[in-house]
């Protein structure tokens, strides 16, 4: 039990209700913060915020630049983030291919 515990402590960063979308929109590029809330549509400026804010602690996404300087401030994957990217794309493809399954009520 004391397992399950850990690892659920682990994943709850990874099980957000925006993470996947952040990994999957950062997959190919690296992107500035207003590139990432364009892109992903239909979040908060704060929710991005503090998701980035919990990948980045967990070593997912990584933080480029400093906002307070004027300059852009970039997010990408980390070399840990793009190990995510093939499980990540099989939960996509197992989703697409159940979606009829899991839609009904």
């Amino acid at each position: 039990m004391e397992k399950e515990r850990c690892l659920r402590e682990l994943a709850l960063p990874l099980l957000g209700k925006w993470s996947i979308f952040i990994v999957l929109t950062l997959s190919e590029e690296e992107m500035y913060f207003a590139q990432l809330e364009r892109e992903i549509g239909m979040i908060s400026r704060k929710m991005l915020s503090q998701t980035l804010n919990d990948l980045i602690e967990i070593h997912i996404v990584y933080k480029k630049g400093e906002s307070s300087t004027g300059q852009k401030t970039y997010y990408g994957l980390t070399p840990l983030g793009k190990s995510l990217l093939p499980h990540v794309y099989g939960l996509k493809n197992w989703m697409i291919a159940n979606e009829e399954f899991l839609r009904k009520k």
